[in-house]
């Protein structure tokens, strides 16, 4: 853990130092949905990357996205009519349950120009990732908040389409190729840990402007 922390401090402090001494930079902002093989389902995800454009086709940029798929159940136990007409229920939560994935990641991409005001783009990335979960049982007082940790990649391609000189609408979709793992421990001697793969598609649009 302690190496993985100190590995992604050192891409973070790089990458800011080439961002810092540049003079056009980049930023994207998104949100679209994320199906990781390791959760209930689908959810929505949304994040944003900023960094420098190397030149009029390459971008490095640092990202930030957080995915969050939860899930409450209702149950009706009363209803009553006010004086005005209205008709309140009454609902309790007997359950719920969250996921949230945060990727970290330093990327490179590459726009690929094919008729004005279309172009195309393709990107990779380094990633780290938290994984997060949340499970509470009121009727059984069950509790499960588990953490996960790990370092995968991820691969994007994608359509953009110009709206000005230095904005432009983005449309992609994404692979992440991903294992969190918790913390390591022994069980009667012999090494022992768990492992969630978030490995799955997904899509996004949103913005990108470039920054002078």
């Amino acid at each position: 853990m302690r190496n993985a922390q100190r590995i992604l401090a050192f891409l973070a402090v790089g990458c800011f130092g080439i961002v810092s001494a540049q003079n056009m930079k980049v930023l994207e902002i998104q949100g679209g949905s994320f199906n990781p093989k390791g959760a209930r389902k689908a959810g929505l995800i949304f994040g944003a990357n900023y960094g420098v454009c190397v030149d009029e086709r390459i971008d490095l940029t640092l990202g930030l996205s957080v995915y969050r798929k939860s899930y409450t159940e209702k149950t009706a136990v009363d209803s009553s009519m006010t004086g005005a007409g209205s008709v309140p229920v009454t609902y309790v939560t007997p359950l719920e349950y969250s996921t949230t994935i945060v990727p970290i990641t330093a990327s490179v991409t590459a726009h690929i120009p094919f008729q004005p005001p279309i172009g195309f783009y393709v990107g990779g990335s380094l990633a780290y990732e938290l994984l997060f979960d949340k499970y509470t049982n009121y009727e059984t007082n069950q509790k499960d908040n588990p953490r996960f940790t790990g370092f995968g990649w991820m691969a994007r391609a994608g359509i953009e389409y110009k709206l000005g000189s230095r904005s432009s609408i983005i449309a992609e979709g994404f692979y992440n190729g991903c294992k969190v793992k918790s913390d390591r421990k022994e069980v009667e001697g012999v090494p022992s840990w768990k492992e969630v793969d978030l490995a799955g598609f997904g899509f996004k649009v949103g913005v990108r402007v470039v920054l002078y």
